[in-house]
């Protein structure tokens, strides 16, 4: 008979009650390159989150659900080219200059700088706006254009215009 715990405990490693969490490298097996790829880019996607998840415990505003989700869309949708939105920015800089992005959305007159989490991770309004640009092209390169007919015009009188 098979011992199915064994395999489980040999190849992956357990997360709570999930006991296929993350694979484990398996040092007498080969893996090409692309393998180690995949598995590289898994694990700085899980390490983004768990800096996600630290810093909204250190920002000193809430942000709503919604907003989080969307800051984790774009952690998951960006990760393979996520050094792309600043160079010089750590992992922590540039989910800040995220969660600022989102806060900007309720306060348009929000200053980046004021905020003692900002001068912590070195976000600088430079950077902020820097990373605010990649964020709208690398969106606009990704998301599709969709067409909807708008529910405020009365279409009939538009058509006899000719517009």
């Amino acid at each position: 008979m098979t011992d199915y715990n064994f395999l489980i405990n040999k190849y992956y490693t357990s997360d709570g009650e999930n006991m296929t969490a993350t694979p484990k490298k398996n040092k007498s097996e080969c893996y090409n390159k692309e393998y180690d790829k995949k598995q590289k880019l898994e694990a700085s996607r899980k390490h983004r989150h768990l800096i996600f998840d630290n810093l909204l415990n250190e920002i000193p505003f809430h942000l709503h659900e919604g907003q989080t989700q969307q800051i984790r869309t774009w952690i998951n949708t960006f990760n393979p080219y996520f050094k792309d939105f600043h160079r010089q920015a750590s992992n922590e800089t540039i989910i800040l200059a995220f969660i600022m992005i989102q806060r900007k959305q309720a306060n348009k007159r929000l200053n980046v700088e004021k905020f003692s989490i900002s001068k912590k991770y070195k976000l600088t309004s430079a950077i902020f706006i820097t990373i605010q640009n990649q964020l709208i092209f690398e969106l606009m390169r990704t998301t599709p254009l969709t067409y909807t007919l708008s529910q405020r015009y009365n279409h009939e009188i538009l058509e006899k215009k000719g517009y």
